[in-house]
């Protein structure tokens, strides 16, 4: 009866072990793979084939700087605009992802007075005012070489997020040069 009892404890506790590591081995080998699905159905959370096609021609690195400032006031304002900011960064990493090492994203916290501040300032992000005062900091700035581009992302743009930054990276890829006429 004793023998019985031991040999249905240690079946189990080996059951127990081989199920823990199949979890951690199945762990390890799925963390290694980066695969996303999007089961929304108006495929919010995936780029269109027309950036796929503009991220794809990219042959010079484009940096992106994000800028939001990171608030540690907690009301309700901060913290939608911090689950926004969340998306944007979500929507950023696709871009990296499809950018094929050409995408290089620079994520800035604009506090009052930090070197954060003023390059958020000099790249023409504009600073918006809080319902309390506090200023607080969300765009974009799109930088190829010598070009640069800003976006705005204000909160009612949601859905058109894509469109704007594929805009600003196509626009600093390919800028416009100044068309000059000579009148004789």
């Amino acid at each position: 009866m004793k023998n019985k009892g031991l040999q249905t404890i240690l079946y189990s506790a080996v059951g127990i072990g081989a199920v823990a590591l199949i979890l951690v081995g199945f762990n390890i080998i799925t963390s290694t793979l980066k695969v996303r699905v999007d089961l929304t159905q108006e495929k919010a959370f995936t780029l269109s084939p027309g950036t796929k096609a503009i991220l794809a021609k990219l042959d010079t690195p484009v940096k992106l700087r994000f800028y939001c400032t990171q608030s540690e006031q907690s009301t309700p304002e901060t913290v939608y605009l911090k689950t926004y900011s969340r998306r944007v960064e979500d929507l950023l990493e696709e871009f990296r992802q499809n950018g094929h090492g050409k995408i290089v994203i620079e994520k800035l916290n604009p506090l009052p007075d930090s070197d954060a501040e003023d390059k958020a300032r000099f790249d023409g992000i504009q600073q918006m005012q809080l319902s309390g005062g506090e200023p607080f900091y969300l765009g974009l700035s799109v930088n190829m070489l010598d070009e640069k581009q800003t976006v705005e992302l204000p909160p009612n743009r949601e859905r058109l997020m894509e469109y704007d930054i594929a805009r600003a990276i196509t626009r600093v890829v390919n800028p416009t040069k100044p068309v000059i006429g000579v009148l004789t």
